[in-house]
């Protein structure tokens, strides 16, 4: 049993062509030469055309480094108030000697945490799109949500389940 017979002097199944054979098939010339690049630069790399980046890249690159610098200074003002309890007993208007909120402990520490790290993998991520010719903006945005939601998420179940701060918040709205 056997296949398809093959165009006259083509090789049959499990044979290899031979280099000419190749190029008789692909209809390529058997041994073309390099062709040399041109002595000049080219006319558009010349006028400078290629190499200039567009104004809207520019200012997707200064806003997305204008966003990762207030992010950090954020991060850097939000872990001064998670390490504290006064300050963060303040930012919620809550006088924290009342409520018996004396240390912000481990919740204070990882909420503090994820936001650093946060910002790391947000400006990782931001130069990485950079090199790849990405558009930069919406990183920095989208890790700020991100990251600011978890540390919102570990603070808010933290205070949720102190006693004292839910009657202070209970009589301050309820009446």
């Amino acid at each position: 049993m056997s296949g398809p017979t093959p165009p006259a002097g083509g090789p049959r199944f499990g044979e290899y062509a031979t280099p000419e054979e190749q190029r008789a098939h692909i209809r390529a010339p058997l041994h073309e030469p390099p062709v040399p690049p041109p002595a000049g630069p080219p006319a558009a790399a010349s006028a400078g055309t290629s190499t200039r980046r567009s104004p809207g890249r520019t200012l997707d690159r200064v806003v997305a480094v204008g966003l990762l610098i207030y992010g950090l200074l954020t991060v850097v003002r939000a872990a001064t108030v998670l390490l504290d309890p006064v300050a963060l007993a303040d930012a919620i208007g809550v006088d924290a000697g009342s409520v018996g909120l004396h240390s912000t402990g481990a919740w204070g520490v990882a909420g503090a945490l994820v936001l650093a790290v946060g910002w790391f993998v947000t400006a990782w991520a931001t130069w990485k799109a950079h090199v790849r010719g990405w558009v930069l903006f919406w990183i920095p945005l989208a890790g700020g949500a991100v990251f600011n939601l978890f540390s919102a998420m570990i603070v808010a179940n933290a205070l949720l389940s102190h006693p004292g701060l839910i009657d202070v918040l209970v009589q301050r709205f309820a009446g």
